[in-house]
């Protein structure tokens, strides 16, 4: 398997010393899987190889509390595909994860491009030329960093702040079930370039707003456990613009409910625009969320999943789903 592992990353790093103008893409509506995978890749080629152009492109705007991420800053909305020799996607585990895909739906059939997908999503589609997807591994950003490792890439302090924060976040500080032996193995491999975690508790839990809690007590507030022992709240629109907030300051709320004993899941369902956003979570490990998610064109873990459809915020019609 490691040598296995060894030829696809050698070919893939090959690739990327051979390419003049690259392209690193997160998906829409950016986690920070996808942004710390891509911001932290960009920061492993600047620094090996100088001469290189490399864009970071994102069609969503990035959450303020991430802008202390490096290299968080420079990420571009505008994609022309025609002026890049190499386009990887990262943490992207289907086409229309993206934006371009109707844009230029001949992009990924014209073999005039190169194009390198890196994914931990076992419901990847296989869509680039080159495919490197691990379904067992916490996320994209430790196949990334594996993928440096093995070949001796130089990892600068700046890639490792990148890795640093994922892990904390993502395994909720090791709470989640996404937590294992190799999360910890690079945890502490990684402590040894860069050790200073005031950057990122300063960051995600000493700059939060008053309106944030007032918002988060207004969706426990909704919140309601049904007969099934399936727990639910949401927030409509006009919650969010009245405390002149976004949708990046939920994300932790939706993770206090899903600790709430008995139930079988949670979700929580955020109006935007005329869709609504279902967020599904569970501790449970008799439940794959995924299969939930498939029903309505989505998937995602199979504890952490969600959708988004077409629909109207209504507790009787919420009751009924």
């Amino acid at each position: 398997m490691l040598e296995k592992k060894l030829r696809v990353y050698t070919k893939v790093w090959k690739k990327i010393s051979e390419s003049k103008n690259i392209a690193l893409v997160s998906h829409k509506n950016p986690d920070w899987d996808t942004l710390w995978s891509s911001t932290w890749l960009y920061e492993a080629i600047k620094s090996n190889f100088f001469f290189k152009k490399i864009d970071l492109i994102c069609i969503d705007d990035i959450s303020e509390k991430l802008l202390f991420i490096p290299n968080s800053n420079n990420f571009s909305k505008n994609f022309n595909y025609h002026k890049y020799d190499l386009i990887i996607f990262s943490d992207i585990s289907n086409i229309w994860q993206t934006w371009f895909d109707k844009i230029y739906p001949s992009y990924l059939s014209d073999k005039r491009f190169n194009t390198i997908n890196i994914d931990h999503h076992i419901t990847n589609t296989i869509f680039a030329r080159q495919n490197i997807v691990i379904s067992w591994y916490a996320s994209t950003t430790l196949i990334i960093y594996e993928m440096l490792k093995l070949l001796n890439v130089k990892i600068n302090s700046k890639c490792a702040t990148s890795l640093l924060t994922w892990i904390l976040t993502d395994t909720w500080w090791f709470k989640h079930s996404n937590t294992d032996s190799l999360v910890f193995k690079y945890w502490s491999e990684l402590l040894k370039l860069w050790w200073d975690l005031n950057l990122i508790i300063n960051s995600f839990f000493k700059k939060n707003k008053l309106d944030v809690l007032r918002l988060w007590w207004k969706i426990i507030w909704k919140a309601f456990i049904n007969e099934n022992n399936i727990l639910y709240t949401y927030i409509n629109q006009s919650d969010l613009d009245s405390y002149d907030l976004n949708y990046d300051d939920l994300s932790w709320v939706i993770d206090y409910l899903n600790m709430i004993e008995w139930i079988k899941y949670s979700v929580t369902l955020t109006q935007k625009w005329e869709y609504i956003k279902w967020s599904l979570r569970t501790l449970r490990n008799d439940i794959d969320l995924s299969k939930l998610a498939w029903k309505y064109g989505w998937w995602w873990h199979k504890k952490a999943s969600g959708f988004t459809k077409e629909w109207v915020i209504n507790e009787k019609k919420i009751l009924k789903f």
